[in-house]
């Protein structure tokens, strides 16, 4: 081997080491948030569920939607403002992360 290759090699382990190094400090350092990420990552999955489970049931969500419009037409236009209101806050707090980030 010549000199060039072993050095190549020999910064290859310490480049190795050092990311090993960086994984376990970021490892012990999102401990304490992990509980955290891992319900936002149960939540996100759920309501993937929920979405693929409405598309594939339109009837069914469509026949709910005419009832509750049928009889609470109060409580869905209150409920749709609500939801209105979430929908967009998220929208601004995104635009808002993708701004600053």
């Amino acid at each position: 081997m010549d000199e060039r290759q072993i050095e190549l090699y020999v910064q290859r382990g310490r480049l190795r080491e050092r990311i090993r190094v960086q994984r376990g400090e970021m490892a012990r350092e999102l401990a304490p948030i992990s509980g955290a990420l891992q319900a936002v990552d149960h939540t996100h999955a759920q309501l993937r569920k929920a979405q693929v489970w409405l598309l594939a049931h339109p009837a069914i969500v469509t026949a709910a939607a005419v009832t509750l419009l049928i009889w609470r037409p109060r409580t869905v236009v209150s409920a749709a403002r609500w939801v209105y209101s979430v929908w967009s806050s998220w929208a601004r707090l995104k635009q808002w992360f993708r701004l600053i980030g």
